[in-house]
């Protein structure tokens, strides 16, 4: 017989005290407008948005009060979540660091294939690089291969000054890398996503060809969403080099899943405000219409007021997560 579980609390949950956050449609979100974390609420038949930092002052809380303290985690939380309602979850990140959203098992055995194959270069010298998650599978599963990951585990055992069972300590380095960098490659992949976007506005730049304006917006949109993008594949490379010794991974444990987790929050970041474009693009119909046109304007006003200038100059020079 299975105990009782316990229902939400206050550590777990947003758990409000205030009678302003029971109104109709209350959430939270970043504002459309000025990307701030606002309170949404009916009033009405309309959405009306508070700032967070006012809801202290309207409605008389506590700063350091539980509610206060609540808002502070809600502000921190939409870097994690696109809407947080009184009684959700706290997001896992501000809790013990572990993700708040799933990944599917393929991108636990593309992480894990990964890893064996760095094993086995490590310890034959080789130089092999491979990408296709089915050849990493095949590589993962050829009991030559598994035969010399054991054989990696004893040598690295060897090397490293493990304390208890050398050779289950690396075994379990191991597997808790391929779980933390699967966020990595379900990131990953959400990143090639953004193809569809770029082959998108190239098929419009055909389709409205004739038409001056829309054309110059199309190329515009062109201009500004390929630094980011760039930027993003720069910081993938960039986990990839970092992560890329296995070593040195198992020898400074601790200080490589806070590397990993810290780069996963980063992207995952940098990847939500683009979920809803990819979303239009990848159910739009590439044909000249209303439909089309609609998401250009979309797609426009976001990266206008995402991409400007400026902000290509922020995200080139951010320092990595150390």
């Amino acid at each position: 017989m299975s105990g009782i579980q316990p229902g939400p609390n206050r550590s777990t949950h947003f758990l409000f005290e205030h009678k302003v956050f029971t109104v109709e449609g209350c959430r939270f979100v970043l504002s459309r407008s000025t990307e701030e974390p606002v309170m949404m609420l009916k009033l009405g038949k309309l959405d009306a948005e508070v700032p967070v930092e006012r809801l202290y002052g309207e409605f008389k809380i506590d700063p350091k009060g539980f509610d206060g303290q609540l808002l502070k985690m809600v502000v921190n939380g939409l870097n994690y979540v696109r809407e947080i309602r009184p009684g959700d979850t706290i997001p896992n990140e501000l809790i013990d660091g572990t993700a708040s959203w799933r990944v599917d098992e393929r991108h636990y055995l593309i992480a894990k294939g990964r890893l064996t194959v760095q094993l086995v270069t490590w310890l034959t010298g080789g130089e092999t690089v491979i990408s296709s998650p089915a050849e990493l599978e095949q590589i993962v599963e050829d009991p030559t291969t598994k035969a010399r990951v054991n054989e990696a585990f004893r040598v690295i055992a060897d090397k490293l000054a493990i304390s208890g069972d050398p050779e289950v300590v690396v075994e379990q380095r191991i597997e808790t890398l391929a779980k933390e960098l699967a966020f990595i490659e379900a990131l990953r992949e959400r990143m090639g996503q953004l193809a569809v976007i770029r082959r998108g506005l190239e098929a419009a730049h055909r389709i409205y060809k004739n038409e001056r304006t829309v054309r110059e917006e199309i190329v515009r949109m062109q201009s500004l969403s390929l630094p980011p993008i760039t930027d993003l594949e720069g910081r993938f490379a960039q986990v990839d080099a970092q992560t890329g010794e296995i070593l040195a991974m198992l020898n400074k444990f601790e200080q490589n899943v806070s590397y990993i987790r810290e780069m996963r929050d980063d992207l995952h970041q940098s990847l939500m405000p683009w979920d809803e474009l990819l979303d239009g693009w990848q159910e739009v119909a590439l044909d000249k219409g209303p439909a089309l046109e609609a998401l250009l304007k979309k797609t426009y006003q976001h990266l206008a007021r995402k991409y400007s200038q400026a902000s290509h100059w922020r995200l080139a020079n951010r320092a990595a997560p150390r």
